[in-house]
């Protein structure tokens, strides 16, 4: 099943495929509920939302809230689906200042429906924020195996970052390793210069873009412990760019490369949640079904 259909991205591609897939084993069950469309192949759950522009600002807490919620009522209607991963992208994420910036009031809104689904009591799920134009956008990965969530020692936890960053802490996992009955999988959340809750490198691209690759290195070296395998275990399979300026993307196009090298990459034009930082990215891996099955339930 597609992870967004051509263009439901709200983001300029500025490089890589034009668009990637989940592929499923059979024909998807397709559906909608409370304006959330979703495709459930009887092993994974894809789900996609989108609340218009003007409902987004008139009240980003609010929308974001009802999104979740609806999001979960969805989920809900398909038998033992776990949250696994979701994507979220946000009309003029960084405007309005303080407490009122659209970031911080999504992850307000976030955390208010997962308080009430009762979420935030078991394994977040591995996610990105990044800004686009108009709307909110949210794309989802559910499955029928629970996902373990992965941290990273070289971070805080986002959900334990201090009251500076906003009313409540952003609800996700730095990583989601999941067990299916083909494979292992392990998503990777949106990743950036930060190490504890600092950001790194403020004006410095190229240096943001190795912190960011050091994190993904940790990540992944904390996932491979989870599972009881070798980071060498693990293959890449995709990974997403974002650049806050399209300039820099193109100034530093051999960063991209290193990444394309590994695995098909996608490079696109997206805001990072905060102002100082201007590169974050994201990857997919996989595990075979023999090192999958390690995996500590």
């Amino acid at each position: 099943m597609q992870h967004a259909p051509q263009g439901a991205v709200p983001l300029p591609l500025l490089a890589g495929p034009a668009f990637d897939v989940w592929l499923s084993g059979g024909e998807p069950v397709r559906g909608e509920h409370q304006g959330v469309q979703w495709a459930d192949d009887g092993e994974s759950l894809y789900l996609q939302l989108r609340i218009d522009d003007a409902e987004w600002r008139r009240d980003p807490a609010a929308a974001s809230e009802s999104a979740y919620c609806r999001l979960e009522a969805a989920r809900q209607q398909q038998p033992e689906r776990h949250w696994w991963r979701l994507w979220n992208y946000l009309g003029g994420i960084l405007s309005g200042e303080g407490d009122d910036e659209r970031y911080r009031q999504f992850t307000l809104g976030r955390h208010r429906a997962w308080a009430a689904s009762g979420q935030l009591d078991a394994h977040l799920p591995a996610a990105t924020a990044i800004g686009c134009e108009q709307g909110l956008h949210i794309f989802a990965l559910a499955g029928r195996t629970a996902a373990q969530a992965i941290e990273n020692p070289r971070q805080l936890s986002a959900w334990r970052y201090p009251r500076a960053y906003g009313l409540q802490p952003p609800s996700f996992a730095r990583a989601a390793l999941v067990q299916s009955e083909a494979a292992g999988w392990l998503f990777v959340s949106g990743t950036a210069s930060i190490v504890g809750h600092e950001s790194r490198h403020a004006g410095d691209v190229a240096a943001q873009f190795t912190e960011a690759r050091v994190n993904l290195d940790a990540v992944l070296a904390a996932a491979a412990d989870r599972a009881g395998c070798r980071v060498d275990d693990f293959a890449a399979r995709n990974f997403k760019l974002y650049w806050s300026d399209a300039a820099d993307a193109t100034r530093h196009a051999a960063l991209a490369a290193q990444l394309a090298a590994m695995a098909p990459t996608q490079v696109l034009q997206g805001t990072v949640c905060r102002r100082e930082l201007a590169v974050e990215l994201e990857a997919l891996y996989e595990l075979p079904p023999g090192v999958a099955r390690a995996i500590a339930p």
